[in-house]
């Protein structure tokens, strides 16, 4: 693991040299990556079956697939079981590979059938307009996962812009993931509106792939590699296209019930959880900036600054918090330099980060050792 950052070991008086992290001691290692993977991201274990189904189509079967990604079956046997949302991300990839498909997860998205997706997609396909389906689907996602959410928003006045975030910032490799998801997004919103209609533009941030005339196909509207975030754009007229077949009793019906999972699977994707997730990401060697992170979030860093104003925080006091709080966790651990600490929570210098220790606590870090 190769981190960007400048660090020397020894008596720690100079960061100045590029510093390996494969060097870090296993101390700093093990709490490095625990601060990275502190919390599983978990989706429906039936998630899977859509995946292993469209590549058994192709001539690859489920147990191929299964043992590529280390997942047990016996837990799609179980309707309530959860497994890691890594793990299905992985899947997604493996069988791309596996069945010579480099458009697999367009192809599962664009097939995909709503109901397969529990009670989220029940609701949104029994919600009265298209616009209200979208809302359910912010609102109702993290029943199905806490792995991924949703923001819509109108820009420009006349546009909405769909965003899709991974709250796991570990997960590197996720270019089926997130193709599937807007090729679902894209065929599901012509279909249960009985429109023809297409995004205006649509942005993903992976690498442009070899061939893209299948997104071409199903997408209809100029498409953008290497964006800052995964997002479509559509003239916001749509919202108002009502859901053809939508059942208003069986909708109420539904949100009551969505509304009593929330209470065991609450919602963790606002915007303030969001910035300390990709915070988290990008101390550790790469760039926690408010332009950076607004970026990221496929916003101006004016904007960001705003929404932050209006949640009663700003960007430094929640990067300031969380590098306090890893601060005083790191100083805990006896088999951790201070200036492996200060490398970990991004300074440049140690000297900064005795001088940020200091406001925050009142003592330095050396001090606070001695207690």
């Amino acid at each position: 693991m190769s981190l960007i950052k400048t660090f020397q070991r020894g008596n720690c008086t100079s960061l100045t040299l590029t510093y390996d992290a494969n060097k870090l001691t296993p101390c700093a290692r093990r709490l490095l990556t625990e601060s990275l993977v502190s919390k599983v991201r978990t989706i429906q274990a039936k998630a899977a079956e859509k995946i292993t189904r469209a590549a058994a189509g192709r001539g690859v079967p489920a147990g191929a697939l299964y043992r590529a990604v280390g997942m047990d079956p016996e837990l799609l046997n179980d309707p309530d079981a959860r497994i890691p949302f890594a793990q299905i991300v992985a899947l997604y990839e493996q069988a791309a590979m596996l069945t010579g498909d480099d458009a697999f997860g367009l192809h599962v998205g664009e097939h995909a059938d709503p109901t397969a997706f529990d009670v989220l997609g029940y609701s949104v396909i029994n919600s009265p307009t298209f616009g209200d389906a979208l809302d359910r689907v912010v609102r109702y996602n993290s029943i199905w996962t806490n792995g991924s959410c949703f923001t819509v928003e109108t820009v420009n006045g006349s546009q909405t812009r769909v965003v899709y975030l991974y709250l796991d910032d570990a997960i590197r490799e996720r270019r089926q993931d997130a193709e599937m998801t807007f090729a679902a997004l894209a065929v599901l919103g012509r279909r249960v509106t009985n429109v023809d209609w297409s995004p205006s533009e649509i942005r993903f941030q992976h690498q442009r792939p070899r061939e893209t005339t299948e997104h071409e196909r199903i997408f209809q509207c100029p498409i953008f590699f290497e964006a800052p975030t995964n997002e479509v754009v559509f003239d916001s007229v749509y919202s108002s296209l009502p859901i053809m077949k939508a059942d208003p009793s069986l909708c109420a019906l539904l949100d009551r019930h969505a509304r009593e999972l929330l209470a065991r699977y609450p919602r963790e994707d606002s915007l303030v959880e969001r910035i300390r997730t990709l915070m988290k990401g990008e101390l550790n060697g790469g760039d926690a900036s408010l332009e950076v992170v607004a970026e990221r979030l496929g916003m101006s860093a004016r904007t960001l600054q705003r929404k932050l104003q209006a949640s009663g925080t700003s960007h430094q006091e929640l990067l300031d918090e969380m590098r306090r709080d890893l601060a005083v966790r790191y100083l805990r651990e006896p088999g951790m330099a201070v200036c492996e600490v200060a490398y970990l929570l991004g300074f440049s210098e140690s000297s900064a980060f005795h001088r940020a220790f200091k406001r925050w606590t009142g003592t330095t870090p050396s001090e606070f050792r001695r207690r």
